[in-house]
């Protein structure tokens, strides 16, 4: 009798009181769980943002630094300015910026590739579209290339000296004869604050 009082099992009460402990245990496990995954998505979308971010200032310092005084002639035989930015350019839905400039050639190559690039806003979606023939004609295709998306705007400075050597920033240029000094990119990622860049044009006036 005594050894079959000491092998007796679980009351109801202790099996209750065990199946809710753990479900406490599960319920926190799970939420810290939930949290940690969506934490992680979070840093993931942030590195993505970045690295945009980031792909888009280092092509457009490219651009930019390395911008040539070449003038180029349209699809329609037209004549473009060398360079032209600010606003909405005429040329192009959401287009903000279009000129000439020249990829530096690898060590050894000795032959540069000179193209014609504009970046255009669109949708919210940052586009670089580039041509590899600089006077177009009518079937002339320029690729397009998607950089960043969720972008509230994207607007140019351009910095110019004025016949008194005066520094002078204007939100457009023309084109004209020569090419602005530098250039001040501003960035509005929608929700995000701004990002501000200023890069030299190195066949700046």
């Amino acid at each position: 009798m005594r050894a079959a009082r000491n092998s007796r099992g679980f009351t109801l009460l202790e099996m209750v009181v065990s199946i809710a402990i753990f479900a406490i245990i599960a319920a926190i496990s799970y939420s810290a769980l939930n949290n940690f995954l969506d934490a992680r998505a979070h840093l993931n979308r942030e590195d993505e943002r970045l690295r945009a971010l980031q792909t888009m200032f280092v092509l457009l310092e490219q651009d930019l630094r390395y911008a040539v005084n070449r003038p180029v002639r349209d699809e329609y035989g037209d004549g473009e300015p060398a360079f032209t930015g600010g606003g909405d350019l005429p040329l192009a839905a959401g287009e903000r910026l279009r000129l000439t400039t020249v990829r530096p050639a690898p060590v050894g190559a000795g032959v540069q590739r000179v193209t014609r690039v504009a970046w255009r806003l669109t949708d919210g979606v940052l586009h670089r579209v580039s041509w590899r023939v600089l006077d177009r004609d009518i079937d002339s295709e320029g690729y397009s290339r998607r950089v960043m998306e969720n972008i509230d705007d994207i607007g140019f400075r351009f910095f110019g000296f004025d016949d008194g050597d005066e520094l002078r920033a204007d939100s457009e240029w023309t084109g004209g004869d020569a090419l602005p000094a530098g250039v001040e990119v501003t960035v509005l990622p929608a929700g995000r604050g701004q990002y501000q860049r200023i890069f030299e044009v190195a066949g700046g006036q």
